[in-house]
């Protein structure tokens, strides 16, 4: 998924900017899809928020279809889901180079 006038989102994007997942369903070689709050997708990554840090959401949802960005959403207190514009995230982040100092779930 591109967006004007921004880079694509992709999987090392995600990584640079929110760590690794708490939580992975279902795999890049998955090959079945699973359809949730209608996305499909194969693969499923999940952040859950940090307990001394109550500005984050409850949870935040990436979901990829293979390699490819399919959605981000973000999940409140109540459990209720919401679409996440994730560019800002990612912006002015470099996927191509050497990081050493990875964030642990920002």
């Amino acid at each position: 998924m591109s967006h004007e006038h921004t880079k694509t989102v992709t999987r090392n994007l995600i990584v640079l900017a929110l760590g690794t997942p708490d939580v992975t369903i279902g795999s890049v070689n998955e090959p079945r899809e699973r359809e949730e709050q209608g996305l499909r997708f194969n693969e499923k990554w999940i952040y859950r928020r940090g307990k001394r840090d109550p500005r984050r959401p409850h949870e935040r949802h990436i979901y990829w279809h293979r390699y490819d960005f399919v959605a981000a959403m973000m999940m409140d207190e109540s459990g209720n889901l919401s679409r996440e514009d994730v560019t800002a995230l990612v912006a002015g982040l470099d996927d191509r180079a050497f990081h050493h100092d990875l964030p642990r779930n920002v």
